[in-house]
């Protein structure tokens, strides 16, 4: 660590005042003594340099610079605890002895006792706040010992103190990104960007972060400034779009890319940007003019006949979906998006064979697909399959217990086989826990104590489903049939009595 360089020759201030005969003498001896040590201290004798500042030390034993001396020809032979002992006695006579304090604060390093290295320093920073070595041996410290938002603060203090030591900053902006504490990160990366304003990672590292923490007006900040540097691109449109977009400006999303569409009029991903963001405010006929472009200009690329597939089915046109994918499903049968909208096309049409097979073929490019895997139970369900579709099921809860459609839809197949139901009431228990204003899963919940004809508890939860979604068939008929049930359990109970 790069501490001040001790001088060669030290000139020692004795107070001479009140001293006379002998003790003047003796002054004398000790500075005789002292100055031979330093001697054979440059000459790299420190055996004979130790018998000096002894001598010197009898004499003079409350000179804190005399003892300093001797413990670094002590430290220079190894002998680190005699060197300790007169590095805390210089302390004890000289407080504001920096030298001392620093000797002692590299012995503690190097033993790796970092507590006592950070007592050391703290002291030598608190005498002198400006000097950097000091903030950055406590920035070091702090974190070797993973204190990391103490490192962070003492690396950005030494930036504060001295703004030339950008060093210190870029060691906070690592450490923040490490213990992924971003918000830090960004203001460091702010505080880099004033010293460097012309370097592009920084610009990169903080669209990055602001985008992370959903600071969007920095990140359209860093966007502008990052085009201004590099020239307009794709990938700086396509971002600040998704921004507009999150931002819930729909129209500076689209204007964005149509500035740059005039430009660079066959860029697919500008095309199938501008396509999605149509499809989304329900312009198909726009998207439709886009999506040709991109059919006929990139008609091995799979994203235009997917785009019109979700058109179709946005229309709620299934046949049409069905129709834009199935001519060129043998160019795309590695593509998971195009076997996956084939298979839910066909399974909106009842076509549960055709469906089965793209379905399984999404799955097989993309295991973890959890709509596919939500789909395909609810085809075997529908098909009598109840070993595959329980099977998806139990997948889908033991890799996600959050899954409140997997409890809910396992429960309501359990239930309405008749299989299992007090399994089945735990596990409509569980969806409800999750999401306990769903009306389908309240009416599967209720359903179930129906079946275990605890009517009271039907009625309360179906009760609450229809509360919630007055207009469901399927709910309004388990609402009626329940009612009907407890009507007739009423009716029979006082004929019971009577007889």
């Amino acid at each position: 660590m790069g501490f001040k360089i001790k001088f060669t020759f030290i000139f020692l201030v004795f107070v001479l005042e009140g001293l006379f005969g002998s003790e003047f003498e003796d002054s004398e001896l000790a500075l005789h003594h002292f100055m031979q040590g330093e001697f054979l201290m440059n000459q790299g004798n420190y055996s004979l340099a130790i018998l000096e500042f002894q001598d010197a030390i009898d004499l003079d034993p409350n000179a804190s610079t005399i003892h300093v001396s001797i413990a670094d020809a002590y430290l220079k032979l190894g002998k680190i605890k005699r060197s300790k002992s007169h590095l805390e006695i210089a302390i004890d006579l000289n407080p504001k002895e920096y030298e001392a304090l620093e000797i002692l604060g590299e012995i503690y390093i190097k033993s790796k006792d970092y507590k006592n290295a950070q007592i050391i320093f703290k002291k030598l920073h608190d005498l002198n706040p400006l000097e950097l070595d000091y903030i950055f041996a406590l920035a070091d410290l702090a974190r070797i010992q993973k204190d990391w938002d103490l490192a962070i603060n003492y690396y950005i203090k030494g930036y504060n103190t001295d703004n030339i030591a950008i060093n210190g900053l870029e060691q906070a902006l690592q450490i923040s990104i490490a213990i992924n504490n971003f918000n830090k990160a960004e203001k460091v990366c702010e505080l880099l960007l004033i010293e460097q304003p012309d370097n592009i990672k920084i610009v990169q590292t903080l669209i990055d972060l602001s985008l992370f923490n959903n600071n969007y007006d920095l990140s359209l900040k860093m966007l502008s400034k990052l085009e201004k540097m590099n020239g307009v691109s794709t990938e700086i449109a396509i971002q600040k779009s998704v921004i507009y977009q999150e931002l819930q400006d729909q129209e500076k999303a689209l204007n964005v890319l149509l500035e740059l569409v005039e430009i660079d009029s066959q860029n697919i991903d500008i095309l199938d940007r501008i396509v999605n963001l149509h499809i989304e405010q329900k312009n198909n006929s726009q998207a439709l003019i886009f999506n040709r472009k991109i059919i006929q200009n990139y008609a091995e690329d799979p994203r235009g006949y997917i785009n019109n597939a979700i058109i179709e089915l946005g229309n709620k046109s299934p046949e049409g979906a069905v129709d834009s994918l199935k001519p060129y499903i043998e160019k795309f049968t590695n593509n998971f998006t195009f076997q996956y909208l084939l298979g839910t096309a066909y399974y909106q049409l009842n076509d549960y064979d055709n469906s089965k097979i793209y379905l399984k073929n999404a799955l097989q490019i993309y295991p973890q697909s959890k709509n596919t895997k939500h789909n395909l139970a609810l085809i075997y369900d529908s098909t009598g399959e109840w070993d595959k579709s329980d099977k998806l099921y139990m997948e889908l809860i033991s890799n996600d217990s959050t899954d409140a459609q997997a409890y809910n839809n396992y429960a309501y197949s359990l239930v309405e086989r008749e299989e299992n139901i007090e399994f089945a009431l735990e596990l409509a228990k569980n969806a409800i826990r999750l999401e306990p204003n769903s009306a389908a899963y309240l009416d599967t919940l209720g359903w179930i104590y129906y079946k275990l004809s605890q009517y009271d508890e039907a009625l309360f939860y179906i009760g609450e489903s229809i509360g919630l979604d007055s207009n469901n068939v399927t709910i309004k008929e388990h609402f009626d049939e329940i009612i009907k049930v407890k009507a007739e359990k009423n009716i029979k109970e006082p004929q019971q009595v009577g007889n």
